[in-house]
């Protein structure tokens, strides 16, 4: 870990004296720190919640998007009338004020936490409901915060391709009606130029409801979804205004696939179908809105939305055609598939958008769909019925479909041009859309109400940074795209979502009419898509490395790291490998080939281990790290190798590293990492419990909590447990001999990362010389308080002790009868 890097838990705190008005005469006090942006920062955090920092510190880069927080909060209520930059400079170059912008920070009330279908509730929201949740990103420049309230600063570099390579410094600037903070930016700017939205090799599919209904499903009011969020409906004068911004949403988040809502946007031209059924068809409100956004640089595709229709559409497959109605009316229709009017109205309509798009130039944009998630047997038929008529008319036409139900869902990857397979599907049966996708197939991930639990999505109450992944678990898996369910269907409130955010991603913004509101969430999954492309340029010149960096943070969408600090170490080493730096570590091989331990000479932060084959390799290894060179835990894995170059990403601490068995054909053993800036005084130490874990989870070598690797999920075996029955209090210590008296001053804690239901309640630290008379020390801590939301850190003034207890309590509930123990840390 470069201590560059660290947001140090230091903040920055400040009496002022207002001077706004001179008969004031009372003094203020004021706090003022730095954020990650994948930290959740409520309206009550305090710079011990969120993992403070002095500085706000960036990497990234050449024409990408990066952000972090800047964080207020006072003891009396005040006006930030603006936020203002210096320019970022290095040397003699700078990055100038125009590129840095900044959004405050909305709260967003939810009266449960997520939940699909009564009971798959997400295992690790990053607050319990009902509570406000960050989510907008206010368009106001200027706003009011009340006393004792938190106010997160969203703050945001956009590095131009000009830009050379180097670490920018500058400031920020909050000017209030009761004086004037800053706090030191940075970021460090790789010679590494990702592309322009446009010309991305990631496809971000985002279904919109900007120009009318893409679906059978009519707003429950009845009121067209912009009509009734912004007074005004599309191809209005004011309607094109607000598109202007949505344009320029398009661009800076990389929202490069455009949804087209085929038969809303005929209607809404003069398409006419006569009295012998004949359909005159009228291009041009589709023509409008592809130019404009064409013309505005956001287009990598074009979709056209879709053939199947109809309430029941997932089972009935109807056919939504246009036909004249008793009135003399064009209007839609939903006719079954196999009747004529369906095969009347895809010879008609398939072979004249052929045409159509073959004339305009669009071919190698357009795909579309035939109907969304078919099941079972109708599903079967239906899909597979009407892809093959549609087929017959257009034979190169790309077919896509997001797919959820097996086995349809493989069977029909067998047959799309683009697998669409949900977030889920693919953690159960990735072998069909891996096997079509090396075929040359396009693979694209697809999430929406589910998958909820454990799983990656982008639900309001989930940490921001599991939106992030995805651009990562696509990059690890070989997929190149993404596409979620919905955009912008404003028409459920967010009390009627049971899944909290599904159904947008921006927010309708009232007060300013021509405008949209951005979300945390938003800047989340573009980030992960710029992660992607560096990750890509990465694989040009060393494609196993950046498959094997990618896999370190993300492996399946229910395997990724809970650690946004390790995540941004692994993003530091992509920028730098992308970059052409070689890979920043010590060469171990001469010492590991022969078998025996390599003494780091310190204890280190283990990012991972690099390592280069000769013409033998195993086929299976696996990396061991120790704190004192005698017990040995199994970090990391490797099986199925095939020789070359390695990375096995780690997240551990340790002295010692080794490969668990010799082997042959070694050339490079190199380990990622630094030195840990406070040595730990519990590593590898054993330590007393109060208490014995149950044969299913034991703690089997009294090393489980400071063998310095982080468990991430279930089925990893790291941790252990202490159970109780629904509503029993329990309270349970583990106590540490630290061989004599010895500065301390922190203890951190890891919680459990899958399920945050099975952490303690509260952590308390005491220490002692005698092993027998305790005094607590620091805070009671009730819940994680780092960066990533799941450690619970406890520093104190520093003290003298050769003993260190950390105790727990827990009332167990019905769904979670046990506390999971990881990692404990002593400094």
């Amino acid at each position: 870990m470069r201590p560059s890097r660290l947001l140090a838990a230091v903040l920055v705190t400040a009496t002022i004296t207002a001077s706004t008005t001179p008969s004031i005469a009372h003094t203020q006090h004021s706090q003022v720190w730095a954020a990650r942006a994948a930290t959740h920062v409520f309206p009550d955090s305090l710079p011990t919640d969120t993992g403070a920092g002095t500085t706000l510190a960036l990497d990234s880069a050449r024409n990408e998007f990066e952000a972090g927080q800047v964080v207020i909060r006072r003891d009396r209520a005040f006006t930030i009338k603006r936020v203002s930059f210096t320019p970022l400079t290095a040397g003699f170059r700078q990055i100038p004020p125009s590129e840095l912008s900044y959004n405050f920070v909305k709260f967003t009330a939810l009266n449960h936490n997520s939940v699909f279908g009564g009971n798959q509730y997400v295992y690790a929201p990053s607050r319990p409901a009902p509570d406000d949740f960050p989510d907008g990103l206010s368009n106001d420049r200027s706003t009011t915060v009340a006393a004792n309230r938190t106010q997160p600063i969203w703050v945001r570099v956009h590095i131009p391709k000009y830009v050379a390579g180097g670490v920018y410094r500058g400031t920020v600037r909050i000017e209030t009606d009761r004086g004037t903070e800053t706090i030191p930016l940075s970021v460090n700017v790789r010679p590494v130029t990702i592309p322009d939205t446009k010309d991305s090799g990631f496809t971000d599919v985002e279904w919109t409801l900007f120009f009318g209904t893409v679906s059978h499903q009519p707003p429950p009011s009845g009121v067209e979804t912009m009509l009734a969020n912004y007074g005004f409906s599309p191809f209005t004068p004011k309607w094109w205004k607000l598109m202007e911004d949505y344009a320029d949403l398009r661009r800076d988040y990389r929202n490069n696939n455009l949804t087209l809502p085929m038969t809303t946007l005929l209607l809404a031209g003069d398409t006419k179908v006569d009295a012998a059924g004949k359909v005159h068809f009228d291009w041009s409100k589709v023509d409008q809105v592809v130019k404009f956004f064409t013309d505005r640089g956001t287009v990598s595709r074009l979709e056209g939305f879709w053939v199947n229709g109809g309430p029941g559409y997932s089972t009935v497959w109807d056919v939504e055609t246009l036909v004249r109605d008793a009135d003399g009316r064009t209007v839609k229709k939903y006719v079954p598939w196999t009747s004529a009017e369906a095969d009347d109205w895809i010879q008609q309509y398939v072979g004249a958008l052929r045409d159509h798009v073959k004339a305009k130039g669009w071919t190698d944009k357009w795909w579309m769909h035939i109907g969304d998630e078919p099941k079972g047997e109708s599903g079967d038929k239906g899909w597979n019925g009407i892809f093959d008529k549609v087929k017959a008319v257009w034979p190169d036409v790309k077919i896509g479909d997001a797919t959820f139900h097996d086995p349809v869902a493989s069977q029909v990857a067998e047959r799309e041009d683009i697998m669409i397979p949900n977030l889920l599907n693919y953690e159960w049966n990735p072998k069909t859309f891996d096997a079509e996708r090396a075929k040359g197939k396009d693979l694209w991930l697809y999430n929406c109400n589910i998958p909820t639990q454990g799983f990656l999505n982008r639900f309001i109450d989930q940490p921001e940074y599991y939106q992030r992944l995805i651009g990562w678990l696509a990059a690890a898996r070989g997929a190149n795209g993404h596409l979620h369910w919905a955009f912008n269907n404003w028409n459920i409130s967010m009390d009627d979502q049971d899944v909290k955010g599904d159904f947008w991603v921006v927010n309708p913004d009232q007060k300013h009419k021509n405008l949209l509101e951005r979300t945390i969430r938003l800047e989340s999954m573009r980030d992960g898509i710029e992660d992607w492309e560096v990750v890509e340029i990465l694989k040009k010149t060393n494609p196993q490395l950046a498959t094997d960096l990618a896999l370190a943070l993300a492996s399946k969408p229910g395997t990724f790291t809970g650690d946004v600090t390790y995540m941004e170490r692994i993003r530091a080493l992509v920028l730098d490998a992308a970059a052409g730096k070689p890979l920043a570590a010590r060469d171990l091989a001469s010492t590991i080939k022969s078998g025996a331990l390599a003494d780091l000479g310190s204890q280190h932060q283990v990012d991972g281990v690099y390592l280069k084959w000769g013409a033998t390799h195993p086929a299976e290894y696996t990396i061991q790290t120790s704190y004192d060179g005698v017990s040995w835990v199994d970090a990391g894995t490797r099986t199925k190798a095939d020789g070359g170059e390695d990375f096995v990403g780690l997240n551990a601490k340790a002295r010692y590293v080794r490969l668990k068995a010799p082997v042959d054909g070694l050339l490079t053993f190199k380990v990622a990492g630094a030195p840990l800036p406070r040595e730990n005084l519990v590593g590898g130490r054993t330590y007393d419990k109060s208490w014995e874990p149950p044969k299913g989870f034991p703690d089997s070598t009294l090393l489980e909590s400071t063998d310095g690797v982080i468990s991430d999920n279930f089925g990893d075996g790291r941790p252990y447990v202490i159970q109780g029955g629904a509503g029993e209090t329990k309270s349970f210590d583990l106590s540490f001999d630290l061989g004599s008296r010895k500065t301390v001053r922190a203890v951190e804690v890891q919680g459990y990362v899958e399920y945050s239901g099975y952490r303690p309640d509260t952590v308390r630290v005491l220490t002692s010389d005698d092993g027998v008379n305790w005094t607590e020390r620091g805070p009671v801590v009730s819940r994680p308080n780092d960066a990533s939301g799941n450690r619970f850190e406890v520093r104190f003034t520093p003290v003298q002790a050769q003993h260190v207890k950390v105790a727990f309590t827990r009332t167990f509930t019905p769904s979670a009868d046990g506390v999971f123990l990881d990692d404990i840390e002593v400094y």
